[in-house]
């Protein structure tokens, strides 16, 4: 009984602390609101669960009363779904920052997302190795076309006129 009441401050604390937010960018780029669908990749644990979602309220008391705290990460059938937020709050812990969605779960349970983190280990996509791919370099784009261009030159297909015009084109003059 003393765990139950020591877990209900430890969670009556984070809650007077954290700061209740609306939007947040996260660190794959996203912009994220309350009431977007967040996409789950896969749990990072071993075994296939969720390390950055785990079950909160009345559920996690639950696990705790039982002393399974393991069970508050949510299981690998949740890998390929989406997720509503409800919720957004700021945290700042030991002076880093961390941000944490309260998402729909199954049914009337609600479930805890550490965004940064679950982004960072895949468990959200795109996560930050599917992240955009930098743009290409413009250059060696210009003298791919440029390439090109010679070869439709050469082969006949574009007469020395043409090929002036869209170099000139590519190059920017």
């Amino acid at each position: 009984m003393k765990n139950v009441f020591l877990l209900l401050f430890v969670i009556v604390s984070i809650q007077c602390y954290a700061q209740k937010i609306t939007s947040y960018k996260a660190v794959n780029g996203l912009t994220y609101n309350i009431g977007d669908t967040v996409k789950l990749g896969r749990g990072s644990a071993l075994n296939g669960s969720f390390n950055y979602l785990q079950m909160s309220g009345f559920g996690a008391l639950l696990a705790h009363k039982q002393q399974r705290s393991d069970q508050l990460n949510i299981d690998k059938t949740f890998a390929n779904t989406a997720t509503v937020i409800r919720k957004m709050r700021s945290l700042q812990i030991n002076g880093i920052q961390k941000v944490t969605f309260v998402v729909d779960g199954n049914g009337p349970v609600n479930f805890n997302l550490a965004i940064d983190d679950a982004i960072q280990a895949c468990e959200v996509i795109p996560c930050k190795d599917q992240a955009t791919p930098p743009a290409a370099n413009t250059v060696t784009g210009v003298a791919d076309e440029i390439a090109k261009l010679k070869k439709l030159l050469d082969s006949g297909a574009l007469t020395q006129a043409e090929y002036d015009a869209q170099k000139k084109k590519l190059l920017g003059l």
